[in-house]
């Protein structure tokens, strides 16, 4: 994807329109990265925020013994790692590609001076926040409140779109189980007695609904 159309696609995504296309086109390159490349490390001294054009990321966290947390599955036509406008902050996660991925890399510096100065980021910027941390609200009530099951049904309903009863898990299950926090070996069982209990049909990723989802 060529520059153009990736900064237009942000404007589009962010601002509905191109009133500051000059300004993200300056401090903003677009990049790619192959699957499984690494685009931060957690602990690394940030620099860049990121909006996803093509392809998919993982956002995860590791402990002294290398074990996995699953933060966030970033999607594409998503900002990610935004707590870098935060100036000298380091990245909190570590930045997986689970598939070949086309980004817009913008300078956080730069973009924290438009911030300052052009009321319309700001306020694209502030949207931003506010979704993400009701985002980690949610995900913090499911973990801490509901079973596996609960948090895998609650998850289902995030992708169910109105009047469809057919979702597809938009990454392994492997990796599902993770954010879900539980094990493969959980959660394949949680699957198999979801469709014996006539909850759920599934084959591969693709999830069918044969009851009303009650998470």
């Amino acid at each position: 994807m060529d520059k153009k159309n990736a900064v237009k696609k942000f404007l589009t995504a962010f601002f509905g329109d191109d009133s500051v296309h000059d300004v993200i086109d300056r401090i903003s390159r677009v990049k790619t990265l192959d699957k499984g490349g690494i685009l931060f490390m957690e602990g690394q001294t940030g620099r860049y925020i990121y909006f996803l054009l093509e392809g998919k990321i993982k956002l995860y966290k590791t402990n002294n013994e290398g074990k996995e947390a699953i933060v966030h599955f970033v999607a594409q036509n998503e900002m990610f790692a935004e707590i870098i406008l935060q100036l000298e902050c380091c990245y909190p996660v570590t930045s997986e590609a689970m598939e070949n991925c086309v980004l817009l890399e913008m300078d956080a510096a730069e973009l924290f001076r438009q911030i300052e100065k052009t009321p319309k980021v700001a306020m694209a910027i502030i949207g931003l926040l506010a979704r993400r941390i009701k985002y980690f609200v949610n995900m913090i009530e499911n973990l801490t409140l509901k079973d596996v099951r609960g948090r895998f049904l609650h998850y289902l309903e995030t992708l169910q779109h109105k009047g469809k009863n057919t979702v597809t898990l938009p990454v392994p299950k492997g990796e599902l189980a993770l954010l879900l926090g539980t094990t493969p070996e959980t959660f394949s069982r949680l699957l198999k007695k979801l469709a014996e209990e006539e909850v759920i049909a599934y084959e591969g990723r693709k999830i069918t609904f044969l009851k009303e989802l009650d998470g």
